[in-house]
C-alpha cells in the first residue's frame, strides 16, 4: 500500500470533504444523520475551514485512507489536535504517526510548545496510541458521556 499525505488549502475543499466522508462513514455509519450533515455542507464552508485550520489528508490508491486537523486553542501556548482518522486497513502501519507528525510541525510552525486532543473514553486503541506518543491525560469534564483529553508538551518555543 502507497500512501501520500498531502497538507490541505482551500482549493483542495473535494479532498477535505472526501477524507471527512469517509471517517465519518467508518465511525458513524452510512445512515448517520451526521454523516448527512457533513455531506450537505456548501463548498464556501469546507474552504472556509481549510483557510483557517491546517487539514492532511492520506490517500493511497486514489482512496482516503486517514485524515488530521490542526487548530489554534484560546491558550498562545497550545494548538488541538482534531479530526484524526486511519482506516481500518491502514491502521498499524505508521500512518498515525506520520499526521501526528504533521501536525506537531504545523504546532511549532505557529509557536506552540504544547498539543491537546479529545478521545472517546471506550477507544482504547486511540487511547493506547496517544499514550505511546507522548500524550498524557489531564482532568476533564464530569459526567458519563466526557470525553479523555490529552496533552503533550512539545518543548520551549
Amino acid at each position: 500500500m502507497t500512501t501520500t499525505v498531502h497538507r490541505l488549502g482551500p482549493d483542495d475543499w473535494r479532498l477535505a470533504r472526501e477524507a471527512r466522508l469517509a471517517s465519518v462513514r467508518e465511525g458513524f455509519g452510512a445512515d448517520s444523520a451526521f454523516l448527512r450533515e457533513e455531506a450537505g455542507l456548501e463548498e464556501a464552508a469546507w474552504r472556509d475551514v481549510l483557510a483557517r485550520h491546517v487539514r492532511f489528508a492520506a490517500r493511497s490508491d486514489d482512496d482516503p485512507v486517514g485524515t488530521a486537523c490542526w487548530r489554534p486553542t484560546g491558550d498562545r501556548d497550545e494548538g488541538q489536535l482534531y479530526g484524526m482518522w486511519v482506516c481500518a486497513r491502514a491502521r498499524g502501519t505508521g500512518l498515525a504517526d506520520t499526521l501526528v507528525d504533521a501536525v506537531v510541525a504545523v504546532a511549532r510552525e505557529h509557536g506552540r510548545h504544547r498539543l491537546s486532543l479529545k478521545v472517546e473514553p471506550g477507544n482504547a486503541r486511540a487511547l493506547a496510541f496517544y499514550r505511546r506518543i507522548g500524550f498524557r491525560q489531564v482532568p476533564a469534564g464530569d459526567g458519563p458521556a466526557a470525553l479523555v483529553v490529552m496533552t503533550r508538551d512539545l518543548g520551549p518555543r
